[in-house]
C-alpha cells in the first residue's frame, strides 16, 4: 500500500468530524478534493472506510480499525517536526502540560510552580484538554505531558500513577441518604446518578459504569455532565447523586453533603509523556513526589 501522509491526515480529520464540509475547511481544501482523497485511500486499502449517507458519514468496522494505525502514523509525523525544536531547552522554549479539569484540584498546580523554579529557562503552560484527545496530543508532541485517569497502556508512552483517591457520594443536604455516615454501592440503587459525559470523557465514563452497572443495577439511570462543576451543580439542584473522587469535595462544599462510598474502586490519576521526549526529565520532575 502506497499511501501519502496527506490522505491519512484527511482521513483522521474526517473520522473526527464525520462531516465532509467541516473537515475540508479545516484541511484548507475543497470538499470534492477531500472526497477524492478518501476514495483513493479506500482503493489503496482495499476496504470501505466510511459509510456515506444523506445525513453525513460514519466509520465502518474496518474504518475504526484503520483509524488506530492512521492516528499513530500522523502522530509520528507530527512528532518528528516538534522533537528537534525541543532538543535544547532555551528561554523561548515552552513545555505544554495537558490535563482534565478535575486534576487541577490535585497537587498538580503546586508541582507546576516547583517545576518553574527548577527550570527557570522553560516556559511551562497548563491547558485543559478533552480526555478523548489528550493521549493523541502527547503522542504527536502538541503536549509534552498530560494528566488523565486510567490511561490505556501504550509502548510509546511512559506512565506514572500520581494519586489514588477513594470515592464519595455528593448529594443535596436534604437528600434521604444525607443522614448516613457511610454508603455502599447497593444504597445507590433507587437513585439517578450524575456521571462524566460519555462523549466528552469516554474512558472515565466507562470506568464508572463498569462498577456501577455491576453493583448498582443494569440499565443505570444517569445524567451526563461534561464538567465536574456542572455535575456538582446538578447534584446541588437535586437532579441526582454524584460519585466523585474525594479530592473533588473542595469544588463545591457550601451547598452539598458528602458521604464516603466504601466498596467502590479508587480513582487513579496518571501522568503520561513520550518515553523518547527530549524534555522527559521535566515531565519526570513534575510527576515525582506526589
Amino acid at each position: 500500500m502506497d499511501t501519502d501522509l496527506l490522505s491519512l491526515r484527511a482521513f483522521v480529520r474526517l473520522a473526527d468530524e464525520l462531516n465532509f464540509s467541516r473537515s475540508a475547511a479545516a484541511l484548507h481544501m475543497s470538499a470534492p478534493k477531500l472526497t477524492r482523497l478518501i476514495q483513493t485511500l479506500e482503493k489503496q486499502v482495499g476496504v470501505r472506510l466510511l459509510a456515506r449517507s444523506t445525513h453525513g458519514a460514519s466509520l465502518t468496522a474496518e474504518g475504526l480499525e484503520f483509524l488506530q494505525s492512521a492516528h499513530r502514523i500522523v502522530a509520528e509525523a507530527d512528532w518528528v517536526g516538534r522533537r528537534f525544536s525541543k532538543q535544547r531547552v532555551t528561554s523561548s522554549a515552552t513545555f505544554m502540560v495537558g490535563c482534565l479539569a478535575g486534576s487541577l484540584y490535585e497537587p498538580l498546580p503546586e508541582h507546576i510552580r516547583s517545576a518553574r523554579k527548577a527550570h527557570p529557562k522553560l516556559q511551562i503552560r497548563v491547558v485543559e484538554v478533552e480526555e478523548s484527545t489528550l493521549t493523541r496530543q502527547v503522542l504527536d508532541g502538541a503536549l509534552d505531558m498530560g494528566f488523565l485517569y486510567s490511561p490505556e497502556p501504550d509502548e510509546m508512552i511512559e506512565r506514572r500513577v500520581v494519586s489514588r483517591r477513594r470515592q464519595w457520594v455528593a448529594m443535596s443536604p436534604d437528600h434521604p441518604l444525607s443522614k448516613r455516615k457511610q454508603l455502599s454501592l447497593k444504597d445507590l440503587r433507587p437513585y439517578t446518578l450524575i456521571l462524566p459525559d460519555e462523549k466528552g470523557a469516554p474512558r472515565l465514563h466507562r470506568w464508572y459504569r463498569q462498577f456501577l452497572d455491576l453493583e448498582v443495577r443494569h440499565n443505570l439511570s444517569y445524567i451526563g455532565a461534561n464538567q465536574i462543576h456542572v455535575a456538582l451543580g446538578l447534584c446541588a439542584a437535586g437532579e441526582g447523586l454524584c460519585v466523585v473522587a474525594e479530592h473533588l469535595r473542595r469544588v463545591r462544599s457550601d451547598d452539598l453533603h458528602f458521604v464516603p462510598l466504601l466498596d467502590a474502586p479508587q480513582t487513579e490519576l496518571a501522568a503520561i509523556w513520550r518515553a523518547d521526549s527530549p524534555v522527559r526529565q521535566v515531565a519526570q520532575f513534575i510527576a515525582s513526589g506526589w
